[in-house]
């Protein structure tokens, strides 16, 4: 899926790019589970980083480098 031109994206390509990212999501942690073992479910970073410890203060967001 790519753009050649410089018009606005439509509500429609959006849509269509979104469904194209979660499918591709899907894959990854299905392949990630096959590969490393587990649940695909084990392998979703948005259920990670939101639930780790070490929370950046300003933001209330993981920082996936541990903070550094």
């Amino acid at each position: 899926m790519s753009r050649d031109d410089r018009q606005p994206i439509s509500d429609t390509e959006l849509a269509a790019a979104s469904d194209a990212i979660q499918e591709l999501r899907e894959e990854v942690r299905d392949d990630l589970a096959a590969d490393l073992g587990g649940e695909p479910d084990d392998y979703r970073a948005d259920r990670f980083f939101s639930s780790a410890d070490d929370a950046d203060d300003e933001t209330g967001e993981a920082l996936p480098d541990g903070g550094e």
